[in-house]
């Protein structure tokens, strides 16, 4: 499960872009790869991911489209499988794993402690992924973008996917990455 109950929202964190961005423009033909835990949120992420991005212009297509049936995504078999198809980019969003922080009651005193039941504590979940685009045109995949996002606090990961790809694919329109360059 890569996230926990409660009521969910994603942040994502501060972008790094490359220089060699500057020189390019904007990505337009990329597929997309999720490695997250489950098939089924592999796959609705990376649907959903295609999707914004081709309303971004891009021509994005997931990976279980351009590998054979039934296999997983890795480096070598996307290499195999985009080469020579005239790919600018590969799109890897990779679950990165799940944070607890525990929040201390302050003003909680030692006679509360013992006359109450349950947690006094709260506990915040929340589920990291990295993000990251590749430039597909070179032999070395040079990494050309790339961002953290943290959604959390939700019982139900497949609700959760459609907002995350949201918060990804905006944060690469407003850095120019996808959409017209400015």
């Amino acid at each position: 499960m890569l996230l926990a109950a409660g009521c969910a929202s994603t942040s994502v964190g501060k972008s790094w872009k490359s220089p060699a961005l500057a020189q390019h423009p904007p990505v337009k033909k990329v597929v997309v790869v999720a490695v997250v835990p489950s098939e089924a949120t592999r796959q609705q992420l990376e649907q959903e991911l295609s999707a914004k991005l081709s309303a971004e212009g891009v021509q994005a297509v997931k990976s279980s489209d351009v590998l054979p049936a039934g296999a997983k995504p890795d480096k070598d078999s996307i290499r195999s499988a985009i080469q020579g198809q005239g790919y600018d980019g590969i799109l890897v969003a990779r679950f990165a794993g799940v944070h607890e922080d525990v929040n201390v009651n302050p003003a909680m005193s030692y006679y509360d402690y013992f006359g109450a039941y349950g947690s006094m504590d709260t506990v915040t979940e929340e589920a990291r992924m990295q993000v990251s685009l590749f430039d597909a045109r070179g032999e070395n995949g040079q990494l050309l973008w790339s961002t953290n996002t943290k959604t959390y606090e939700s019982s139900d990961v497949q609700k959760e996917v459609p907002g995350l790809a949201d918060a990804i694919v905006k944060r690469m329109a407003k850095d120019d990455v996808v959409g017209s360059a400015s």
